[in-house]
């Protein structure tokens, strides 16, 4: 969570800040061509450059894969982050101060950061101990599990020893006890009698949030002794329903894959990485979350794909089902990788070989294949039983991935694809069924307003958004640029940066994305003159469009014989004829 005042005169200085195309040089390599910047796409594969950077406005635009937008919505694309986020990473990089939400953020903002110092701590008392003589069985265990010993300073490795109070003790020189115990290292017993390690005995590993900060500790047993795993407990830094446990590792690796997969242990999780399957993440204990998903989601893009690691058994499969429902209803497609009975994928790797695991990865059972796999052949209860999936498939948030779903059930249980979306048909988002909508090429004259806009003078400007109606636009995004014109315009010192500051107001990525396409799209210069033409045209469509719009209240005014508010309407419509000839 970003806990600071991203309000629009912060955004602003963030934005000044960054050079667009000092941070996209870093990923794709740029060579100027008149005002703008142009190379190799990062967001698809190319080999002709159709990636195009407007400087001067600080926007970018692919005419490739017709992605687009500013300096945020870059880092948010490539980094799979969310908009904090994106402004988080800007501000840290390019030196501005973010400040804190509020008083009550900015104690938040300093209690984390104690509670980070001290984990920090922690760390690397549990790194001594374990290089020490007393760590020899926790590095026993490591052995055993393959860990050679270059990679053990790389996965943060650490022991605990088997002592009651020697972090504590250790912490205790240099910070409060109290605080401590806040930060999960130490526990007061529910008598009131002293506080003792939480970890003791075991090897230790660092937990650590997306962006590789400290959070919080698990921890195994050596020897003998319940839980095997321990967890630090929850605090104002670590929460597990939002925690993937190596995602600041596997975040990179993942969204350059397209595939994530999710295991349920800390060493399936080590084992992957360590050799060398790194888009790996684990959950803490805990079931796969609707917050775990979204930060999937982010990372993976539209159209990445989920593996959940689980048995092939009937609580395999349950467990799956649950995980598969909290993905689709992020819009995450899903599958599952299915390993031997009895196996899990630290077995696999260390008993049979990285490279068959490696092959297991290649052939993910889809996974409506995996749920139906033990439905009675019997023809009429196969459909019984496969119908109580339609919640399921139709619990799918995005459309085209909902779509195939329901046909590939469907055609499983030998139904038609509606009567599988009347069995499992839920509200979505709202009530609102989402669906599929067709872009239809843009109406005359819409496309050269919006260039108008991002171009023109503040003078025009103001007359366009007093002239033109915005009910009367046909293209829904255009229609929401111009209402949002009216907003930004009303701004203080938005004159200067009018065309990033409408990117940011707006809303929707699509109207964004128009915005950024626009701009870097090759157009005549704007003047005047043009302005003039364009406008006339687009006002004398309008008010045709007016006055066609009143023939159905004058066909009903006659029906009726109401002669006052058909005199009235005609009048009107007399009006805008001479409206539209004299424009």
């Amino acid at each position: 969570m970003v806990d600071a005042d991203l309000n629009r005169e912060v955004i602003s200085r963030v934005r000044e800040a960054a050079d667009l195309v000092e941070v996209v040089s870093e990923h794709v390599r740029l060579r100027k061509r008149g005002r703008t910047w142009e190379g190799l796409c990062p967001f698809h594969e190319e080999k002709t450059p159709s990636f195009s950077i407007d400087s001067e406005k600080g926007l970018y635009y692919c005419f490739g894969c017709h992605q687009g937008g500013d300096v945020f919505k870059f880092v948010m694309q490539l980094e799979h982050l969310n908009f904090p986020e994106a402004v988080e990473r800007l501000a840290a990089r390019f030196g501005v101060q973010l400040p804190p939400k509020s008083p009550q953020a900015q104690k938040r903002r300093e209690e984390g950061e104690r509670l980070r110092v001290l984990l920090e701590e922690a760390q690397r008392f549990f790194v001594d101990c374990f290089e020490d003589a007393e760590g020899a069985s926790g590095r026993s265990e490591l052995e055993r599990r393959g860990f050679v010993k270059e990679t053990w300073r790389e996965f943060g490795f650490g022991f605990a020893p088997d002592d009651w109070r020697r972090l504590l003790d250790h912490l205790a020189r240099r910070h409060p006890e109290g605080t401590i115990i806040e930060a999960g290292l130490a526990v007061r017993p529910e008598g009131g009698t002293a506080p003792y390690d939480r970890f003791r005995n075991r090897l230790t590993f660092p937990i650590r949030s997306g962006d590789g900060t400290l959070i919080a500790f698990g921890g195994r047993i050596l020897g003998d002794g319940e839980p095997k795993y321990l967890n630090s407990p929850e605090s104002s830094i670590f929460h597990k329903r939002s925690t993937l446990f190596c995602l600041d590792r596997a975040r990179r690796p993942m969204a350059d894959a397209g595939r994530a997969l999710v295991v349920e242990g800390y060493f399936d999780c080590l084992s992957l990485h360590r050799v060398g399957v790194v888009n790996v993440v684990a959950t803490l204990g805990t079931a796969l979350t609707s917050e775990h998903a979204r930060l999937l989601r982010r990372r993976l893009g539209s159209d990445g794909l989920t593996l959940l690691c689980y048995d092939a058994d009937e609580a395999g499969r349950r467990a799956a089902g649950t995980g598969a429902r909290v993905l689709l209803e992020a819009g995450v497609e899903t599958a599952v990788l299915v390993l031997p009975s009895g196996m899990d994928p630290d077995d696999v790797i260390r008993e049979r070989g990285a490279e068959v695991f490696s092959e297991l990865l290649k052939h993910p059972t889809p996974l409506l294949e995996f749920l139906l796999g033990d439905l009675p052949p019997e023809p009429a209860r196969r459909r019984r039983a496969g119908l109580q999936l339609a919640t399921l498939v139709c619990s799918a948030s995005d459309p085209a991935l909902r779509q195939n779903l329901v046909e590939e059930l469907a055609r499983q249980l030998y139904l038609r694809p509606r009567e599988i979306e009347e069995h499992g048909r839920q509200p979505r988002r709202g009530g609102v069924v989402q669906q599929v909508v067709e872009r239809t090429p843009l109406p005359p004259g819409e496309r050269e307003l919006v260039r108008i806009l991002l171009e023109c003078s503040g003078t025009w400007r103001k007359k366009i958004i007093d002239l033109v109606q915005p009910e009367l636009i046909e293209d829904d995004r255009i229609r929401h640029l111009l209402e949002e014109a009216a907003v930004v315009m009303g701004r203080e010192g938005s004159e200067a940066a009018f065309a990033a500051e409408l990117l940011r107001s707006s809303a929707d990525p699509e109207a964004s994305s128009l915005v950024a396409e626009v701009s870097n799209a090759p157009m005549p210069e704007i003047t005047d003159e043009t302005i003039r033409v364009q406008l006339r045209a687009l006002l004398q469509r309008q008010a045709r469009e007016r006055a066609r719009r009143l023939g159905p209240q004058i066909d009903a005014a006659e029906q009726r014989g109401d002669a006052e508010e058909l005199d009235r309407l005609l009048a009107e419509k007399a009006r805008l004829r001479r409206d539209s000839a004299e424009i």
